[in-house]
């Protein structure tokens, strides 16, 4: 016979009987809470950081509340600004592409995303570059057959024979293919790209390719938002962070030690691109004070200073600080 499930009350049983954790007895406030936010969403998930090889020390159930309720927090001050950030990005790729140009994928393809003609025909690079240009339409070519049946202008455009415009197929896309865009436009308009964002850094980025770096970090923390997902120790990171990022980020935060292994990381490069979407100074310092209040309140709450190190490094209130004072 398959395992049965077990009622909230054995789960909480079990709990105190394997993981050691106080719960329950003698609050009954405990049991609505763990219902609220599941056993396996919210009190497996927030035991450990990143891995479970890497557990927290939790002997109280009300320690893991307190990580669940930081880690909503940080999502609820996350979101707007990173959905204003994916909107705003759009729109410069978009104006970038179609000054002096055609509006439509077949031109913007053939003329802007022909980074392979960069290079001479025949050499690896030429290759490599052709490949992926090629992987790109495809791409398009799949979001526009996928949504064909749901929205209305891709049929229009469709069934008049005419190819779809950027701005209808950058609707469907997700940030991480506007990242695969971005490499794949010719030098000269990913400068332009650059430049108008505000992220030309030639110290750092040589060949223009720091937003769409920025792009596939921000593209990780963007999706663990939207669907939920924990976000308060950057398990949702899917790859490495090249140098010329982190030595961007750290000249102009006058800081060191950006790795992005922890999400204050994420908030300085949020916060760098409030900057460049010229957000006043005011919503920037309200954004990074309100996420100073939250790690404080945490380090206040926990009172476990191994838990804070693990989830926040020692460096963060004064890595926010300083932002603070250039902001």
């Amino acid at each position: 016979m398959k395992e049965k499930g077990k009622s909230i009350n054995s789960l909480m049983k079990h709990i105190r009987d394997h993981h050691n954790i106080d719960i329950g007895k003698g609050r009954s406030r405990d049991k609505q809470e763990l219902l609220n936010m599941g056993y396996f969403h919210a009190y497996k998930a927030y035991k450990f950081v990143k891995t479970i090889d890497d557990p927290l020390d939790i002997k109280k159930f009300e320690e893991i509340r307190d990580i669940y309720e930081l880690d909503n927090n940080l999502k609820a001050l996350l979101y707007p600004v990173v959905m204003k950030f994916e909107t705003a990005i759009n729109n410069y790729t978009i104006d970038c592409v179609v000054t002096n140009s055609g509006t439509d994928l077949e031109s913007i393809f053939e003329y802007k995303l022909n980074h392979y003609d960069d290079f001479e025909q025949g050499t690896i690079e030429y290759r490599k570059e052709m490949g992926k240009f090629l992987n790109l339409k495809r791409t398009f070519d799949t979001v526009i057959a996928h949504n064909y049946t749901k929205s209305e202008i891709i049929k229009h455009y469709v069934h008049s024979n005419q190819s779809v415009p950027i701005w209808a197929a950058f609707e469907m896309i997700t940030l991480g293919d506007l990242g695969n865009f971005i490499e794949r436009l010719n030098n000269n308009t990913r400068e332009k790209l650059s430049r108008n964002v505000g992220v030309f850094d030639r110290r750092f980025d040589t060949d223009n390719t720091l937003l769409s770096k920025h792009l596939y970090i921000i593209k990780d923390l963007r999706n663990a938002i939207a669907h939920n997902r924990p976000v308060f120790d950057c398990r949702f990171r899917t790859g490495n962070v090249k140098q010329s990022v982190i030595g961007h980020l750290e000249t102009w935060t006058n800081t060191k030690k950006i790795n992005f292994q922890t999400i204050t990381d994420y908030i300085l490069l949020i916060s760098y691109y409030m900057k460049c979407f010229n957000f006043t100074k005011t919503e920037i310092k309200a954004f990074l004070r309100s996420y100073e209040r939250l790690v404080l309140n945490y380090q206040k709450e926990s009172d476990n200073s191994d838990n804070f190190r693990k989830i926040f490094d020692v460096d963060a209130v004064a890595k926010i600080k300083k932002i603070i004072a250039i902001s």
